[in-house]
């Protein structure tokens, strides 16, 4: 005993903490400061031009504290909106439960702020938003975890069951492992829900045994994942795999575009594995997907995405069948991987540096894709001669001639009934329209 003390004074003395239960050493990230996202126009919340449009209907339902928005939740009728004025809402509890009435498309319910971007939900719980009906519609909030474990905040908004046509749009989720998570509730299924305009970040990277996945979409059909900023999921903890949003569990014709995924956006090296976008990451047992199919996706597509940064994959394909992978540009990643014999895709028009990989059986028809070339006596890639700073994320192309250069030949793009059919800068597309990468035209798109 009296040895253990001569060596805790010695620590002490030396600087050394006793014990460690410190959380994780903040993010730096080197590319921009957390919240400011402006220098990509075309993607994450945009709040003040939300601010010009929203109008106040008459029988919205004003709260000012966490009270209130408790009992307005429970409270809300169909046709409702629930406002909340500027502020902070700190809120310790399992969940935040909804109304037992249903919703319409006539009438749906919405959740949100009163001047966008400025009112916070500090949660210290498991999960908050939970939404077991269809029509919700959450916009303009900032939802941060504030839980003193990393992994008791698990998720912001959980969607589940018959909570089918939810629109989550124009908000910020700071600090949950999986921010928004997607499943079912037995034999009920949240199909044709849209997930855009948000912004998903950590402040530390996450020492959990749980998933790290911001947007996690298990069972749904029809989901559309888009415009999202999406970045710094690192994780420490268990598997150190992390991923930022996959489609997964038996999923039909889900969509991933037009988002801006950075896995690290620090000068910090971490351990672990980081992956970008995915159909099937993260694997589920074929007895727990949908109708037990024995692929965790059919039809999905992912298209017209920035991937930087990660250590990974940028885009994996895990039990994907029927597949497309489009228009992406990749840089800083291992490149695309397709695997397992379920797993036959599309891939085309894509612009990156790394592999495309077909592995464990996998199947990949391959068109147009351009993959860079290391400078051999430079020890660089050449597609840092393509573009203006693409390890910060601009893809302003250099000049006219490598534009044309990497468009020549390039496959036309796939038109999507019911989407926007834009692409990444905002651009309209038609039929005829054929570039590589996620956009034809780069006006005011980088900045």
């Amino acid at each position: 005993m009296f040895f253990t003390l001569i060596v805790l004074m010695v620590l002490v003395l030396l600087g050394a903490p006793l014990l460690s239960f410190a959380q994780p050493a903040p993010l730096h990230s080197d590319i921009l400061p957390f919240g400011e996202t402006n220098r990509w126009p075309t993607v994450g919340p945009h709040w003040p031009e939300m601010s010009a449009h929203i109008r106040r209907p008459d029988n919205a339902i004003f709260v000012s504290d966490s009270i209130m928005l408790i009992k307005a939740l429970a409270d809300v009728l169909p046709g409702q909106q629930i406002v909340l004025l500027n502020g902070d809402y700190p809120i310790s509890s399992k969940r935040l439960r909804t109304t037992k009435l249903l919703p319409t498309k006539e009438r749906p319910i919405t959740l949100r702020a009163l001047e966008p971007g400025k009112a916070t939900l500090e949660l210290d719980s498991l999960e908050g938003l939970y939404l077991n009906h269809p029509y919700w519609r959450v916009s303009g909030l900032r939802f941060v975890g504030k839980c003193k474990q990393q992994s008791r905040c698990e998720h912001a908004i959980h969607v589940v069951g018959n909570a089918s046509h939810t629109l989550i749009e124009h908000n910020e989720f700071i600090d949950f492992n999986a921010a928004i998570k997607v499943n079912r509730d037995k034999d009920a299924f949240p199909d044709h829900g849209v997930i855009r305009h948000n912004h998903f970040f950590f402040t530390a990277a996450r020492d959990v045994t749980k998933p790290v996945t911001p947007i996690n979409v298990d069972h749904g059909n029809n989901w559309l994942i888009s415009r999202n900023i999406i970045r710094d999921f690192i994780k420490l903890g268990g598997n150190q795999v992390s991923y930022g949003a996959f489609i997964k569990g038996g999923s039909i014709k889900g969509t991933i575009e037009n988002n801006l995924v950075i896995c690290n956006s620090t000068h910090q090296d971490f351990h672990g594995s980081r992956i970008g976008l995915s159909l099937g990451g993260g694997g589920m047992a074929q007895q727990h997907r949908r109708e037990e199919n024995s692929a965790e996706t059919v039809g999905a597509i992912v298209r017209s995405n920035i991937v930087i940064r990660c250590n990974d994959a940028g885009i994996y394909i895990n039990k994907g069948r029927q597949s497309t992978v489009s228009n992406n540009t990749l840089y800083g990643t291992q490149g695309i991987d397709i695997r397992y014999p379920q797993s036959d895709t599309f891939v085309a028009n894509n612009i990156l540096n790394g592999h495309i990989n077909q592995r464990d059986n996998g199947k990949a028809e391959l068109e147009a894709n351009m993959i860079s070339s290391r400078r051999f006596w430079f020890g660089k890639e050449k597609i840092d001669s393509w573009f203006v700073s693409p390890s910060s994320g601009n893809f302003s192309i250099k000049t006219e001639q490598v534009s044309q250069q990497l468009h020549l030949d390039a496959m036309p793009y796939q038109l999507l009934p019911g989407l926007e059919n834009k692409d990444f800068c905002g651009n309209s597309i038609t039929s005829t329209d054929r570039f590589r990468g996620p956009f034809k035209a780069e006006k005011d798109c980088f900045r």
